[in-house]
């Protein structure tokens, strides 16, 4: 059986400062949750696009995978993209 950690999917973050969207798209790429958060700040002080995204990930990304049940889920899904 394959653990959790080897399904890669886009979730929002463990580390929370407002939904944890930067921090799970920073966990996704590999990249650091502070850098993301920072590159979100500076271009929504720049442009308003970032802010409406932000919040639009927010209400499609679903949580953090915490149960067993999502991650059979995850694992079934990941089978049939297979």
């Amino acid at each position: 059986m394959e653990s959790l950690d080897d399904i890669k999917v886009l979730t929002r973050g463990k580390s929370v400062i407002i939904a944890g969207v930067c921090s799970g798209i920073a966990e996704y790429y590999h990249l650091r949750k502070n850098s993301i958060r920072l590159a979100f700040l500076l271009t929504s002080l720049l442009f308003a696009i970032p802010v409406f995204a932000y919040i639009a990930l927010w209400l499609v990304l679903p949580k953090y995978p915490t149960t067993d049940a999502m991650a059979r889920d995850l694992r079934r899904k990941k089978r049939q993209r297979k």
